[in-house]
């Protein structure tokens, strides 16, 4: 029997890809800082990596930029 915590190779795996996108997202948002798709992604790709604060800064930054676009991240952050 494997213990609750235990996360497969295949898990460690995901989670490398998904640190280096968020890093890759936060690269190209220092050129585009007002790019709403952008800001999405960044949220969503926090919000999958279990980093509820930082997708929450992402939101009320997105807020500001696209209501729609930041209406959807909050449902994702929260699993609505």
């Amino acid at each position: 029997m494997m213990d609750k915590g235990y996360k497969g190779i295949f898990s460690k795996m995901g989670e490398g890809l998904l640190e280096k996108f968020i890093e890759d997202l936060k690269r190209e948002l220092q050129e585009r800082p007002e790019d709403s798709e952008l800001l999405f992604k960044l949220g969503v790709a926090y919000s999958r990596a279990g980093k509820v604060e930082e997708a929450r800064e992402v939101y009320k930054k997105l807020r500001e930029i696209d209501k729609g676009k930041a209406k959807e991240l909050l449902d994702i952050i929260y699993g609505v």
